[in-house]
């Protein structure tokens, strides 16, 4: 919701904006302090950081003038009202704009010609403003809230975002200008008023009647909202017959267009909307030729405020709002809740309006509207609901009714299971692994005790299940941490510019770090590896050396150290044991790698004048800006979900105080699992210095008094209240000097937000009833104090305490000793003559009640004239006086009418404050750095130790001679060397004269030792028979989105078929395969029933791809055996070995993308595909086994089903 704070805005998009700003101004008080040039004298440009995940650096220049309307700055606490704000130029009007221009020419020879050429130019213009509707955001609050109660005096008020919306237009055209008879107010063109619903119900024959004749627009049978409004367009507004309706909404108001706008509208009765808009005497009503505006000139006004302790407010230092008060009270001879619509109206046109109305009823767009509850005297209001909750303060969890239940029982299992739930715990339904539902226990960040860091939990994880923690006492897991992991990596995957920044900065991290730890590992073994610092360093002394290269010695030092021309050119091929190992998962490497991955971290996470990047200077890296921000953001748990904080919800029962610590293992395992992203080495040592970085920010005190401030403990306020007061405003510590004079070390409160209707959350770093600590107070903020027509509302009494107001400075108001009393209490009757309320249009009744706004200020004025004055001076003169004010204004009224302001103070000093916070108590003065650095352990599949970092391991002398030439039986067929072409579109064409699936000698490899090769017989005839125990492929050929068939769609275009092939084998077999292969018969399109279907005529797709496993490429090629031209469709394991063990293979299927499958000349056909697997012995003999061939269904959709 945006905020107008009358200048420059100060809001920072972060759930951090409190510390933020808090920081930057304690910054910029030590600059001032150190008489350091800032940003503006230097010439340069502040960098600042939107920590979000669109965040990104930008330049902002500072020393910017001030707005001249912030000239007067707030302390917190403190308002400035004004009696309006009118823009210059006023909407609903026609405005001309006139300009005129003189030219000067000279003539030929340089004279200035007497004749000048005058332009004029003349343009007629609107000022576009709201008329009919609001924009989203107009309202910032109301009062009291849509659907709750209060008492019947209190007048409803409405909080806008934009001063100057209730005067953008004319609410009394007649006292414009010169005319005007009290410049001081202005009447507002928008005035709440509330209403019984009775008041303004339409029958439904009015109804129905009044809208025969609109357009379509509006929906037939018309039917009110629940506040009473009807939804309608301008044109349809006049279309309704004038002597059902008249309304101020003429074309006089705006431009043509005008008619095609929508609105809201209300239909009073004739007698209400005159004594709306007339004044009274004695009770009884003037009637006059037309309606009266002014009457509410005293009803709006505007107030700057100070924002700090504010959820909504608070994201500006000053905020400025508008606010219109209702006129009218509640109902006052109610004995149960009666419910009332509030409506801003829209008064624009009214004064031209001619009394008294003849038509029906009168229509007045509402521009907002809410239903409230107004109580019969007695019930709950304001001041017992902060009394009531000043009794409700305890820690987060379990009501103490549903621990003693279980804390009656008296067996093992019951008592540990009550000091779990104690502990914050609730019971939650979990699922296994293995699918099996049982229950768990789970708690959140926040915990009714104080939580030590655990020190087994100091390992990083990759799946989160590590962090599960069995309870063997009650035989149930705690999954508290597994959670916070999952949640954190959640939130990171659903944050693409964290996600993206993490990624870069990983590589930022690894690329030098790796360079460094392979650098350090080549020197240590006797190189010589410079960087290029180093190497631009020694430039000088190597060109220098270049003359005596050949005078190198004998070379007896080390394998890389140079040496004499026998060295040069007679160097033996190095063994593997004298060549470093430099992969990533080398010991070598595993021992430097931490230390080079911090080092290049902590580079990164600085700023440009070498500390620390605090948020508060310019970073090194953006990257590490962006995760930084993103992190800490995390600590302070912005993100996530309420049902991860609040575990169960009769922890934070309604009406209720609660107060929280914050597990640090909790938010550390939230960060670990948002971190995890971005590991593909398992090894995770990035993360760890990540990690560390982070640590160094948390720990860091370079440019700032004290480390950043991160959340330890925190409170929820569930109530009423924080609906009727969304800025409630929130203490913690006595008020503070301004910036100049010293702001605090630390942010009092660290995060301040309206988590839910009626549910507030605040956090801090620092312990309730510590000495920095010792109260928490809540204020009803300035902007949201309640209005009230008098102390007393009753059917026949008005009690109204004139409050005593000031004009002079506060420490002249503090030489008054009765300033806190009240200067006069006045009592008024039906009867009374100067009475500034209406109960009723006939004696005895209350069906008006009506506020009398220009009585009320007379009053006011008149009573505070009388006010005491100032002791008398030194000279013995009378003093000043206090009030010096001889107008009345809106400003002066609505500090008269507002209702006395509550607030609940929390004294944590207190005995049962002590005893109710007891159990937050305790030792956690440690900085909230991270704990989990210790790497993720991953343990490889079939890993085998690395022998070069053996130096005594033996090694086979044939390591020493590479081997670069083939078996000398090897001939490739010529379908393999077919197969190698560049897949291009066209797949390779061979011509075979047999079916060559197994032919010739077939290549052995050397990890077969050179045995000699044997093969099966080739032929259909001599093939060999599939074993017993051999794997079955479980093939089926489908389209996308079906299961079973071959799906012909119309029009019949290139489709992706699925080969899906489930392979089940014995688990202890021993078959190795080598390779698989499909092979489907390709022929053109059967015309007639009788002719023989192929699945396809030929094929120039993309090529096959694998879906899931990997473990194997898939090639395609077009061999034509004996005239037949064939798809042949092998899948290879890609493996060194170049065959793959089966007992280790369930699934091999492949995607055939875009594949032009035949039309038929019926619904359904089927068609066989042929396949048969090449399996390699121990021996090197390979044996083909043939598949049970394929059932391909192809159903064509051009053809019904009958």
């Amino acid at each position: 919701m945006p905020i107008f704070s009358g200048g420059k805005s100060t809001a920072i998009n972060s759930p951090r904006h409190l510390t933020l700003r808090h920081a930057r101004k304690v910054a910029e008080a030590q600059r001032r302090e150190l008489n350091l040039p800032g940003p503006a004298e230097a010439g340069a440009l502040q960098v600042m950081s939107l920590p979000s995940s669109k965040a990104m650096a930008f330049a902002v220049a500072t020393g910017e003038d001030e707005d001249p309307l912030d000239s007067v700055e707030l302390k917190p606490g403190e308002e400035k009202l004004n009696s309006f704000w009118a823009p210059g130029l006023i909407a609903g009007r026609a405005h001309h704009i006139k300009v005129r221009q003189e030219i000067d020419a000279k003539n030929a020879t340089g004279d200035k010609s007497s004749e000048k050429l005058r332009l004029t130019a003349e343009q007629e213009f609107f000022v576009d403003a709201p008329q009919f509707s609001l924009p989203d955001g107009s309202v910032h609050s109301v009062h009291p809230p849509p659907g709750y109660a209060d008492d019947a005096r209190v007048l409803p008020h409405v909080v806008l975002t934009d001063p100057h919306l209730p005067w953008e237009r004319d609410g009394s055209p007649l006292t414009e200008g010169e005319n005007d008879p009290d410049p001081r107010n202005r009447v507002p063109w928008l005035v709440l008023v509330s209403f019984q619903q009775d008041e303004l119900l339409l029958p439904p024959e009015d109804l129905e009647g009044m809208f025969k004749a609109t357009s379509a627009g509006v929906i037939k049978p018309v039917k009110q909202t629940p506040t009473m409004t009807v939804s309608t367009s301008i044109a349809d507004l006049w279309a309704l017959g004038s002597n059902d309706v008249t309304s101020p909404v003429t074309s006089d108001l705006g431009p043509a267009s005008m008619k095609d706008s929508r609105g809201d509208f209300v239909f009073l009765k004739p007698d209400l909307f005159q004594a709306l808009f007339s004044k009274f005497e004695g009770g009884k009503r003037i009637d006059s030729a037309s309606p009266d505006t002014t009457v509410y000139r005293f009803m709006s006004h505007v107030r700057k405020i100070n924002g700090s302790g504010m959820a909504l407010a608070g994201v500006e230092d000053t905020a400025i709002f508008s606010i219109v008060v209702g006129s009218r009270a509640g109902p006052l001879d109610i004995k149960t809740p009666t419910v009332v619509s509030t409506h801003l109206l829209s008064i624009e046109g009214v004064e031209n309006m001619k009394l008294p109305v003849a038509s029906k009823y009168v229509a007045l767009c509402s521009l907002h509207s809410w239903n409230y509850t107004v109580q019969p005297p007695g019930m709950l209001n304001v001041h017992e609901g902060f009394v009531d909750l000043g009794r409700k303060l305890d820690v987060l969890g379990p009501p103490q009714r549903i621990l003693d239940k279980v804390r009656s029982a008296t067996d093992a299992a019951s008592v540990r299971a009550a000091a779990r739930l104690a502990d914050g715990y609730s019971m939650v339904r979990y699922r296994m692994q293995t699918g099996e539902i049982t229950a768990a226990l789970f708690r959140g960040p926040f915990t009714p005790t104080v939580v030590p860091p655990l020190a087994h939990l100091d390992k990083c994880s990759n799946s989160g299940i590590d962090l599960q923690i069995l309870d063997k006492e009650v035989g149930l897991v705690d999954i508290s941490y597994s959670v916070a992991w999952q949640v954190g990596r959640t939130l990171a995957l659903g944050d693409e510019g964290f996600t993206a920044a993490l990624g870069r900065l990983r590589t930022m991290i690894q690329e030098p770090a790796m360079r460094e730890a392979k650098r350090d590992i080549v020197n240590s073994a006797g190189a010589n590896v410079l960087s290029r610092a180093e190497l631009l360093t020694d430039l000088a002394g190597m060109v220098d050396n270049l003359s005596a290269v050949q005078l190198g010695g004998d070379g007896d030092g080390t394998i890389f150290e140079p040496g004499g021309p026998r060295k040069r050119w007679f160097r033996h091929r190095l063994t593997r044991r004298e060549i470093p190992n430099l992969s990533y998962t080398s010991a070598a490497v595993k021992e430097r790698y931490p230390d080079t991955a911090l080092a290049a971290a902590t580079a990164l996470a600085a700023s440009t004048d070498g500390t620390i990047f605090n948020e508060t200077n310019i970073p090194v890296s953006t990257d590490w800006m962006l995760v930084l921000s993103w992190l800490v953001d995390r600590m302070y748990l912005a993100g996530v979900p309420a049902h991860y904080l609040i575990s169960d919800p009769s922890h934070l029962e309604p009406e209720s105080l609660r107060f929280f610590y914050i597990d640090p293992n909790w938010v550390d395992a939230l960060l670990d699992g948002a971190l995890s992203l971005g590991n593909h080495l398992g090894f995770d040592q990035d993360r760890v210095a990540i990690k560390k970085a982070l640590n160094m920010y948390i720990q860091s005190t370079e440019t700032s008094p004290t480390s950043p401030q991160i959340p330890t403990y925190g409170f929820y306020l569930r109530s009423d209240l924080v609906t009727m007061f969304p800025d409630l405003r929130v203490t913690t510590l006595p008020p503070r000097p301004l910036l100049l004079d010293g702001p605090p070390d630390r942010a009092p409160l660290l995060r301040h937000e309206i988590v839910a209707d009626g549910v507030m959350m605040g956090l801090f770093d620092r312990l309730p009833g510590s000495p920095e600590f010792t109260s928490l107070v809540f204020t009803q903020p300035p902007h949201q104090q309640r209005f009230a027509a008098g102390f007393l509302v009753e059917e026949a009494k008005l009690g109204v305490e004139v409050k005593r107001q000031y004009t002079v400075d506060q420490p002249t108001r503090e030489t008054d000793e009765n300033r806190h009393d009240t200067l006069k209490t006045i009592y008024y009757t039906p009867d009374s003559a100067d009475s500034p309320f209406v109960w009723g249009s006939e004696p005895g009744e209350t069906d008006l009640r009506l506020l009398q706004p220009e009585k009320y200020a007379q009053l006011q004025i008149a009573t505070l004239q009388s006010m005491p004055t100032q002791p008398n001076k030194p000279d013995g003169t009378p003093g000043d006086p206090y009030f010096s004010e001889d107008k009345p204004t809106s400003a002066l009224l609505a500090m008269q009418l507002n209702d006395p302001n509550y607030n609940l103070t929390v004294n944590f000093e207190t005995p049962e404050a002590r005893v109710a916070l007891m159990a937050l108590s305790g030792p956690d003065d440690a900085p909230r750095t991270l704990l989990r650095l210790e790497p993720p352990t991953v343990e490889r599949i079939g890993e085998e130790d690395n022998a070069s970092d053996d130096e005594s391991s033996p090694w086979d002398g044939s390591d020493d001679e590479t081997v670069y030439e083939r078996h000398e039986a090897y001939q490739a067929p010529k379908h393999l060397l077919a197969s190698n072409a560049p897949h291009v579109g066209l797949l390779p064409s061979v011509k075979l004269a047999e079916d060559d699936r197994v032919k010739g000698p077939i290549p052995v490899l050397a990890a077969m030792a050179m045995a000699p090769a044997s093969v099966s017989a080739t032929g259909a005839a001599s093939r060999a028979s599939a074993p017993a125990s051999s794997p079955v492929f479980d093939t089926v050929i489908n389209s996308r989105g079906t299961n079973t068939v071959v799906l012909l769609r119309t029009p019949n275009l290139a489709q992706d078929l699925v080969f899906s092939i489930r392979v089940a084998s014995d688990r202890a077999s021993q078959w190795r395969l080598r390779e698989l292969s499909l092979r489907i018969e390709l022929g053109a399109p059967a015309a007639t029933k009788q002719d023989r279907v192929y699945l396809m005529e030929r094929y120039d797709g993309p090529g096959p791809a694998m879906l899931s496993n990997l473990r194997f490429n898939v090639l395609a090629s077009n061999p034509t055996i004996k005239g037949t031209r064939y798809l042949q469709l092998r899948l290879l394991p890609r493996s060194s070995k170049g065959w793959i063990d089966m007992s280790t293979v369930t699934d091999m299927s492949f995607l055939l993308s875009l594949a032009k499958v035949s039309s038929l000349p019926e619904r359904t056909r089927q068609l066989m595909v042929k396949s048969w697997a090449d399996y390699i012995t121990e021996q090197g003999i390979i044996t083909t086994v043939d598949n049970v061939d394929t059932l391909v269904t192809v159903v064509d959709s051009r053809f019904s089903t009958v």
